[in-house]
């Protein structure tokens, strides 16, 4: 249950403004089979994606509904370890501030929010 309250509180810390004072994340793939090349440009989401996406779907499944990587907000642990955490943030399409947050326990949707979506 605490794994909860944590990834919920590194969620709702992302949508904070301006950049985190504490030692700066390295942008790592959420699992080691992911080598995909980083794209220049993040997805955006819409209301119509990110109702397709489901607790329990892979991190490969989101990116392919939304078409591509959001932004990396946090991460807990390192990839293959047991618990590696990733949350990540797909900037909205709908009212000025939309977004969608997902938080991954070892490259699998544990939690998702949005707030604004259209």
């Amino acid at each position: 249950m605490s794994f909860f309250i944590v990834a919920f509180a590194i969620m709702l810390a992302g949508c904070s403004s301006g950049p985190s004072t504490d030692t700066p994340a390295t942008p790592a793939s959420p699992t080691p089979e992911a080598t995909a090349p980083a794209a220049t440009e993040k997805a955006t989401i819409t209301k119509s994606e990110f109702e397709q996406i489901e607790n329990g779907m892979s991190f490969e499944e989101v990116k392919k509904i939304v078409g591509g990587e959001g932004e990396l907000l946090a991460e807990v642990g390192k990839a293959g370890e047991e618990g590696h955490t990733i949350v990540y943030m797909y900037e909205g399409e709908g009212t000025i501030g939309a977004n969608a947050n997902f938080s991954f326990r070892g490259g699998i949707l544990q939690v998702k929010s949005q707030i604004g979506l259209q």
